[in-house]
């Protein structure tokens, strides 16, 4: 009935994937529509490898031209031979750089353009406005927090000026100390500032101060001499992470202090120092200089009238610090991952393969609303007919709305990711505040979100807004998915150069040039391909694509392509129906033939295993989710690739129903997650090698997941874990 509408589909199709590969360009590798972390430092953070943060105002503002790009390479330098990855962090063209290159070095540092001081309160501003700026310590927590970064290294604090009790000069460096997790390695605060209340301050802002060496006394940054005691004194980096790493088990959000005295010999000039200080006290008084000019211009002056002697120890000091926290950050990670004094979930390496599971498709925001249990006269009534019922249209009702992150790729991906599987998202977000926060929950999760793809041109986010009865049934859901259509191929096919995948899933949300350059990437790279259906309206999208490939004469077999589908009932029939309209597959099965296989599966409906039948030639891997049924397999014969084998997964029963909504996708993803973790599964083609019985057991434990999800508000339920499959 459809035949003649979709031929001319795929034959526009294919001439859109054609020019789709020189047109299309491609979209940038970010964290998040701000972050922007170096390959090295991501890889770092991904492994649980040690990372040190550098902030860069100390580059452009604190030193001259070109000791300060000197300093920047041998301290980066010094943090590695210490045992960790460096990342020194700038606002570069609009976004926030975590780990630069030689040349934004020199960019920061060779005064050829305005660096803007970005401290918390700028960096919107400079990021908005895509100026060239550099962090502060308070600049450089916040970024070094969004990235995942514990450990940071610089010269010395801020504090509260002298006269601030006139001015209300405080450094913004203060205040993030108190509410951002990140420890600051530095030599104390600086000697032109009022260090006693400084002190004060910082303990009203519940933020720990460690003198780190064999004294308690507060260092003053050219001097270790303050004349003031700190609250605390460690002498080992393997104590100073054992407070970190307490510090987060107590929850707590505040960063820490470690002071660190400027090495000896590079203390005798202090008094010299001191004195050069007073007078440039003096100088900037009477010249009015106030605000964040007042540093750079007094380190300066200083600098002048010490011969450069302020300047060496400025230098010794900083190098002494990142070599510190360097250590550090390395007996951090070895207590359980670099993030450890992130209040962010971690999850263990050694359940990762070295190749990824690719996901590509639709990352949304899910809106999930369900009417209250206490309407008596609506709970009885079915949920189909919800709408239709006077009491509960055109009107408003009390229930439970609950918002997540969601989208059929992102929840697939998620449960993977939970179940132990390195999964990777390609998915296309707005440039909007729910594109924001689908972003920084994956980064929260720890999850590479590389591979994000943000369209621009006023696209939005995609949000899921379902309805659900009292029983947590769907009743009715809107969907705004345009944005899925815009995933490039070419986004895609860099994520395959990049990953060479083992695995992948692609769902139905992305257009049919993405699905075929999907399948033919999985092709030459030998990965194994699980297409999700999505919906019925969405699930022909798949067969288009194939028809486009098999007109194009790129592959003789197109059966080859796709190695599992997971449709429910609905989306079975139609791809059923389609591939006969398409001439995809060549006939139905007799009557004769499915009466006999419903002898033996009397609980599977004869609608089911006819179409498992008529797609067995083109799709040789089907899981069907059949809800409150359970499950409907059908796979090759071990003895007869040719013949298929017809299953019944019995059902799991939920102790309750919160949301029904990610069942379906947390089923994929537990399929997903255990086809990852064993490789030996996936055959050096991408076909599946395994027998019956194994697809059996994999789809009975995956249920666990969807279960779970069932029992949960949250599409992928959060308790989601490596062994989570393996309790009875």
């Amino acid at each position: 009935m459809h035949i003649c509408k979709l031929r001319l589909s795929a034959a526009w199709t294919l001439r859109r994937a054609e020019l789709s590969q020189r047109r299309l360009l491609s979209s940038a590798r970010k964290q998040s529509p701000l972050l922007n972390i170096a390959p090295r430092v991501r890889e770092a953070l991904s492994n649980g490898e040690p990372v040190v943060a550098l902030e860069s105002t100390i580059i452009s503002h604190g030193m001259p031209y070109p000791q300060n790009v000197e300093t920047a390479r041998e301290v980066e330098q010094i943090v590695a031979a210490s045992g960790s990855i460096p990342a020194t962090i700038a606002l570069i063209d609009g976004r926030i750089h975590v780990g630069l290159s030689d040349g934004d070095l020199l960019r920061l540092g060779n005064g050829r353009e305005t660096v803007v001081k970005a401290s918390r309160r700028d960096m919107a501003a400079v990021l908005s406005q895509r100026l060239l700026g550099a962090t502060t310590v308070s600049g450089t927590m916040l970024a070094a927090h969004m990235a995942g970064i514990s450990v940071f290294a610089t010269g010395g604090i801020g504090g509260v000026h002298r006269g601030a009790e006139d001015t209300m000069d405080v450094s913004a460096d203060l205040t993030e100390l108190g509410r951002t997790p990140v420890a600051v390695v530095c030599a104390g605060a600086k000697s032109i500032l009022d260090l006693p209340k400084t002190l004060e301050y910082l303990e009203t802002q519940g933020v720990p101060v460690v003198a780190f060496g064999d004294s308690n006394e507060f260092p003053a940054f050219f001097s270790q001499h303050s004349g003031l005691q700190a609250p605390w004194k460690l002498q080992r980096a393997e104590q100073v992470a054992q407070l970190l790493k307490t510090n987060a088990e107590l929850g707590l959000q505040n960063g820490v202090v470690v002071a660190v005295p400027i090495p000896e010999e590079h203390a005798k000039a202090s008094v010299d120092i001191e004195q050069a200080i007073e007078a440039a006290l003096r100088e900037s008084e009477r010249l009015g200089v106030k605000g964040k000019e007042a540093t750079p211009f007094l380190l300066k002056r200083v600098v002048e009238r010490t011969g450069g002697a302020s300047l060496l120890a400025n230098i010794a000091l900083v190098k002494n610090n990142a070599r510190i926290a360097s250590q550090i950050a390395a007996s951090l990670a070895s207590m359980g991952g670099s993030q450890g004094f992130s209040t962010t979930a971690s999850y263990s390496p050694e359940t990762r393969t070295d190749q990824p599971l690719l996901v590509i498709g639709c990352a949304a925001i899910d809106i999930t609303s369900r009417v209250d249990s206490n309407q008596s006269a609506e709970s009885a009534i079915p949920e189909v007919d919800l709408l239709r019922q006077t009491k509960l249209a055109a009107t408003s009702h009390p229930g439970t709305v609950f918002t997540s992150v969601g989208g059929v790729a992102q929840n697939i991906a998620r449960a993977a990711h939970l179940l132990g599987a390195n999964a990777v998202l390609v998915a296309s977000l707005g440039q909007d505040a729910h594109g924001t926060v689908v972003a920084a929950d994956l980064n929260r999760m720890g999850m590479d979100t590389r591979f994000l793809q943000y369209p621009g041109s006023g696209a939005r986010t995609a949000i899921y807004n379902a309805l659900h009865g009292p029983n947590g049934d769907l009743v009715a859901a809107v969907a705004d998915m345009h944005i899925n259509g815009l995933l490039s191929p070419q986004q895609i096919e860099e994520a395959f150069s990049s990953l060479r995948p083992r695995a992948v899933c692609v769902d139905a949300n992305v257009s049919t040039p993405a699905i075929v350059t999907t399948l033919m990437q999985a092709r030459e790279s030998g990965a194994c391909v699980v297409f999700e259906p999505t919906s019925v309206p969405k699930c022909t999208n798949v067969l288009s694509a194939l028809l486009v490939i098999k007109h194009s004469h790129a592959v003789a077999d197109v059966s080859s392509l796709v190695h599992m589908i997971t449709p429910n009932s609905l989306e079975l029939q139609r791809m059923s129906e389609a591939a006969l309209e398409l001439a995809l597959v060549e006939g139905v099965p007799t009557a004769a033939t499915v009466s006999e296989i419903a002898k033996f599966h009397y609980s599977l409906d004869a609608s089911v295993i006819r179409n498992l039948l008529t797609l067995f030639p083109l799709f040789p891997t089907v899981v069907v989710k059949l809800g409150e049924q359970g499950a409907a397999v059908i796979s090759p014969s071990p003895r007869n690739a040719t013949r298929p084998i017809i299953r019944h997964i019995q059902p799991l029963k939920p102790s309750l129903v919160e949301n029904s909504s990610g069942a379906g996708d947390s089923l994929v993803g537990a399929i997903l997650a255990q086809l990852h973790t064993r490789s030996e599964l996936v055959s050096p083609d991408g076909s599946l090698s395994l027998a019956p019985q194994e697809l059996d057991t994999i789809v009975s434990r995956a249920q666990r997941a969807a279960i779970m999800a069932i029992e949960s508000m949250h599409t992928v339920s959060d308790r989601l874990n490596p062994d989570a499959l393996n309790k009875d």
